[in-house]
This record gives structure tokens, sequence and C-alpha cells, in this order.
């Protein structure tokens, strides 16, 4: 990964014009700004998300951008931290976005800094919507998403060994990644029963058995397939896109992005973003329109069969996220709510897919 960086990047309540604009001339954007105001967007937890109105001089740029800081809370920064998410999201957009097929929104400026905290300011995608997990999204949008993910895939299929990408790995030196990178048994151990424990009345009877069970039989799940690795998303939600209308979206949040299996963000995406019933309805088309776009982008040697095998094994991911991000960062009342329906919706994806199965043959 390439690129400067500063001794520090400052709160969003410190900038000034000044500081915006030699941001933005270090990616080319020679623009006059005079003055700008902020308000918050989004509703992520590893960042804090504003959209800055930018007042002009006589070289004059978009009207709107989006700056993407360093979260506010120090169990989110933390948390970053420990799996530097804010230096693969610059590097994703200094590096890999030219290259990368899938729709994002354009970086003007990046700078990440000594101390871990960093800036991104990107185009303002509006008025296009972001993602709600919660809520959900259109058997449409999914297939949009599916498309995006498989040009993504594609872009960088079987490059799991490319010395320029090496930044992007999170497995030990030479040895394929943990399946789902951030968050291995131990994590996973560790944050169950503390999850478990806070959530207690919110939890059913099948949700502890699978989780249990997880936790007791990881290894058996945590076998890496030997599929070709690529440049996956790893937090591949609604949340974490810019819906215009059913069919037209841009992907964001590219903290998680790293060397790993395709099917990974497909699970993700399917098992988490439906009710468990209008999941059943859609998957199969979903799964179609993955593959099929993943051999129309040149992929060869991926047969429908194996990667149905993968997407099988990967429906636990979502698991792990939802457990382990809940106990990792500030705790919030839509926090919750997301990580719960998170995990409901995953556990019936694995009990649909006959998965828990995988943990007893590993």
């Amino acid at each position: 990964m390439n690129g400067n960086t500063l001794a520090r990047v400052p709160r969003p309540h410190d900038i000034d014009a000044a500081w915006l604009t030699d941001i933005l001339a270090g990616q080319g954007h020679d623009w006059d700004i005079a003055g700008f105001t902020m308000e918050s967007v989004g509703t992520g937890q590893l960042g804090d998300t504003l959209r800055l109105t930018l007042r002009y001089g006589a070289r004059q740029g978009p009207e709107t951008i989006v700056g993407k800081f360093a979260a506010e809370s120090q169990d989110s920064r933390d948390a970053a931290a420990a799996n530097n998410l804010y230096a693969r999201e610059v590097g994703f957009y200094r590096d890999l976005a030219g290259r990368a097929r899938i729709s994002t929104a354009a970086c003007y400026g990046a700078a990440l800094a000594d101390d871990g905290s960093f800036v991104l300011l990107l185009e303002d995608c509006a008025p296009a919507r972001t993602g709600d997990q919660i809520a959900g999204i259109t058997a449409a949008q999914a297939n949009a998403s599916m498309v995006e993910a498989a040009r993504l895939h594609a872009a960088f299929w079987d490059r799991g060994d490319a010395p320029e990408l090496a930044w992007l790995d999170t497995g030990e030196q030479g040895a394929p990644p943990l399946s789902q990178p951030f968050y291995p048994a131990e994590a996973l151990r560790g944050a169950w029963p503390e999850f478990r424990d806070r959530h207690a009345d919110n939890l059913t009877a099948e949700m502890i058995r699978v989780c249990d069970r997880f936790c007791e039989r990881y290894e058996g799940y945590n076998a890496a397939p030997s599929r070709p690795r690529c440049v996956t998303h790893n937090d591949y939600r609604p949340d974490n896109m810019l819906f215009l209308g059913d069919e037209s979206l841009k992907v964001v949040d590219w903290q998680s992005a790293a060397l790993g299996f395709n099917a990974v963000d497909v699970s993700y995406l399917i098992g988490g973003a439906f009710a468990p019933g209008v999941r059943r309805d859609a998957e199969a088309g979903l799964l179609g329109a993955y593959h099929d776009e993943l051999l129309r982008q040149g992929v060869t040697g991926y047969a429908r069969a194996d990667f149905e095998e993968d997407y099988r094994r990967f429906t636990f991911a979502g698991i792990n996220v939802a457990v382990c991000a809940a106990m990792s960062v500030q705790r919030t009342e839509r926090g919750d709510r997301l990580f719960l329906t998170m995990l409901d919706r995953h556990v019936s994806h694995v009990v649909d897919t006959g998965a828990l199965a995988i943990l007893d043959a590993g």
C-alpha cells in the first residue's frame, strides 16, 4: 500500500478550509474552498461520517462531499486499530478502487496518520439512499449487489499470492488467512458468553444451541477451502451500500477489505439482508445471478456446485461478525437491534442449509 502519512488527522470539528484544501490538493483537486458546514450522516460504528457543504472562491468543485473520520468512541477506534481497518480502507481507495470493477464512491482525498486516525473525502452519492440491514432490501437490490460482488471478486480472482496485495492478507506468512479473517476462534469464544449474558432475554433456544455448537467446533468451520483467493469486502451488507432505485448501487465502507474467499461476501449478504422466509424464496435466483456474472467477468474453473459448497460453509461468517463486533464497539440501541437481527437471520441460514454438519466434518 502506498501513500504518505500525517502525524495526526484532526477531529472533524477542528478542521478548517485551509486544511481541507490541502488534503484535496494532494489528490489533484485544486479547489478554492472558502468555508463549509457539516452534518452527520450514516450509522457506522467504526467511523464517523459527515456531509460537508462547501463554499468556494474562484476554483469550484462539487457542492457537497462526504468526509469519513476515525470514530469518536475509543472502544471503536481500538477495535479498528486491532485489525488495521482504517489503513485498509484508505489503501483500498488509493490502490484498488480504480481497478476493482465494483461501483463505489469516487475518492477526492485521503490521509492516514501515524497515530491511526484518518480521513477520506468521498463523492456524495445523494440522492442514493443507504440500505438498512434491519429493514432489509428488495430482491432486485440484492440481485444488483450480487452482480457488483462478482465484479469485485473477478477483478482480483486467484491473486492471493500477489506481492502487491500482501498488505491485505490477515493470515500467517505463506498460509491462507482464517476463513473469516478478523474474528478467529479465540475472539468468538471470548465474546459469545458475554453476548449471551448481555442479550439473554432476546435469544431463542435455537440461537443459543447453534452458537454454543459453533464455539465448541469452530475448527471444523475454519478449515480454509482449496479455492482461489481474491479481494473481498467482508462486511457486505445493506448498511454499506448506497441504492439509487432497485438496480443501481455503490458499495462503501472498505475497512474490512482483505484477501479471502469470494463466497463469504455472498453468504453474508444473502443470509443477513432478509427475513428467513423472504431469503428462502430469493436465494436460488441470487446465487445464479452471482455465479453467472462471475463467469461473464472471465472467471473459469469454478463450478456452480463448488460455489454452493463454499456458500454453505460461509453461512457461519455472519454469526461471527454479529457476536464479535457487538462486543468490540461502543454499545448503542440501534447496534443492539442490528446485531440481534443479524444473529437471528444468520442462525436461521445455518440451519436451513444444513451447515451444522460442517462443524463435525472438519
